[in-house]
């Protein structure tokens, strides 16, 4: 019996004995790891850094052979020499491979920038055949790089960089004008040619004009991606009256059905603003009659988001007063003309403040609705000249535009002691670049009259230019694009620049009229 018992007890150590050994193994092998490949890893990760496996292929594949010997005869327990032989020549590769990646990197700055330009749009799934041939000549330019032949390697840089480049307008244009030319294909056969051919006619325009922006100048994407949008609803117009006019020709409907559709569509708009609709004479009454209801709405909400401003300003500046007062309260016997002075102070304000809203009411009253919008931001008061459009690409002032300046001056006028700063605003078409030069110039143009015809220090006027960086409306609509091309003319009074309370910062967002 106990014999048994004897030989139990050592079938079971010697099975636990077993099942532990692969385990204490592992993890003795896991603790050699790190001081056997840390100085390999770290060669490793710098060659990643400089992105080698792109940029010296060669020898990084080298370097990841010796590397991946190095970790399969450590999982089999081998020889610590062979795996130190193995990772010493990783190491020596990884080295070799970072040096020659950086040498790329400068080397082949333009044919990095091309295949970066390609990958954001996307040419790898729409210029598949250019993609390919770029990838094939980089590879090789690579290689030749680092075998030193620096001759052939600039010549295959230069072939990837062409192909890179065809495939990125190719693939721009596929994003943008693919799918309005499989449009005005299905237009065309609607017969839209000859029921819709004004629509057709003007996707057609649009398009070609987008294909050729693109094809001058491909990274200013802004005009031709509106055009192309211009060109889809234009040709999706060519659809539907085609199909329209084909149900009415088929007696499926006729012309008083579908106005009477149309007119019930505009009526629900009507029914939302509280506002009966009526089509005695058309469309366009009726629509009027709309626009004076929302421009009445955008005024009331202006007015409401400005008197709540003004509120919590003014709550702010008592709550700061009591903060003060609870202060000078504890202070001693000059407690008591301390205060005075506090009162005395901030009834000075509260005088400035409604001083210069009745400015603000003045100046609100001196525009027209189409020469500007008046707004005001706490005591800054903002001029938004909607009215005062350059032509195209220029920032000369013209002979229309003095009326609008008269006004202007009268308007600066009105707050004496103020610092005026005139900022140029552009919509999104031309480069980033060109537009914040043509907005610097267009503001220097209206500061440079200001100064001839105010008595204003050049210290207290300034212009600043923003380019398309601060748009207030949409970009992609003709009169979206109309009010981001303005002039805003900001007016701060020096005394509310001095106020903590008064220190506001102007956002970039659209700003509610406030009339």
């Amino acid at each position: 019996m106990r014999h048994r018992i004897f030989l139990s007890a050592m079938a079971a150590l010697l099975s636990t004995a077993l099942f532990l050994t692969p385990i204490l193994a592992e993890a003795g092998l896991t603790s050699m790891r790190g001081p056997l490949f840390s100085n390999t890893d770290e060669a490793r990760t710098r060659a990643e850094d400089q992105n080698a496996a792109l940029l010296a292929p060669v020898s990084f594949s080298e370097a990841m052979d010796y590397y991946q010997r190095a970790e399969a005869t450590f999982k089999r327990a081998g020889s610590v020499d062979s795996i130190r032989r193995y990772l010493t020549r990783a190491e020596a590769q990884y080295n070799k491979s970072a040096e020659a990646a950086a040498v790329a990197a400068l080397a082949f700055d333009a044919m990095i920038q091309a295949r970066n330009d390609a990958l954001s749009s996307e040419a790898s799934s729409y210029a598949v055949d250019d993609w390919d041939e770029g990838e094939s000549n980089f590879s090789e330019a690579t290689r030749r790089l680092e075998r030193s032949s620096i001759k052939y390697a600039q010549r295959y840089a230069d072939k990837a960089e062409t192909a890179y480049r065809a495939g990125e307008l190719a693939a721009i244009k596929a994003n943008y004008l693919n799918e309005t030319k499989d449009l005005i294909q299905q237009a065309e056969k609607l017969r839209a040619e000859r029921y819709a051919p004004m629509s057709l006619n003007n996707a057609r325009i649009l398009l070609d004009t987008a294909e050729t922006a693109l094809n001058t100048d491909r990274y200013d994407t802004d005009r031709p991606r509106s055009l192309a949008v211009d060109a889809k609803h234009n040709a999706r117009h060519a659809i539907y009256v085609s199909r329209l006019e084909q149900r009415i020709r088929d007696r499926g409907t006729n012309l008083e059905s579908v106005l009477l559709e149309w007119e019930a569509s505009i009526g629900r708009l009507g029914d939302a603003l509280d506002k009966p609709v009526y089509f005695d004479n058309g469309e366009t009454a009726a629509i009027d009659e709309l626009l004076v209801s929302l421009d009445s709405i955008k005024k009331t909400e202006g007015s409401l988001t400005q008197a709540l401003s003004d509120r919590e300003q003014q709550l702010a500046a008592l709550n700061e007063q009591v903060t003060k007062m609870q202060e000078l309260l504890g202070g001693g016997n000059q407690t008591i003309e301390e205060l005075e002075v506090l009162l005395a102070q901030q009834a000075r304000h509260l005088e400035q403040q409604a001083r210069h809203r009745e400015r603000f009411a003045t100046v609100d009253s001196l525009f027209e609705s189409n020469q500007a919008t008046v707004l005001r931001q706490g005591d800054t008061v903002i001029i938004r000249m909607i009215g005062l459009n350059f032509d195209s690409g220029a920032a000369q002032l013209k002979q229309e535009h003095l009326p609008i300046l008269d006004i202007l001056e009268q308007a600066i006028s009105e707050f004496p002691e103020s610092q005026v700063v005139v900022e140029g605003h552009t919509d999104a078409f031309g480069s980033d670049q060109q537009n914040l030069a043509l907005s610097q110039a267009r503001a220097d143009s209206v500061v440079k009259y200001l100064l001839i015809s105010l008595p204003i220090s050049p210290l207290n006027l300034n212009s600043t230019g923003y380019g398309e960086s601060r748009p207030v409306a949409n970009n992609e609509t003709p009169e979206g694009r109309k009010r981001n091309r303005r002039i805003d003319v900001i007016i701060q009074p020096t005394w509310a620049t001095r106020l903590p309370l008064a220190q506001l910062q102007l956002p970039d967002v659209p700003l509610s009229p406030a009339r």
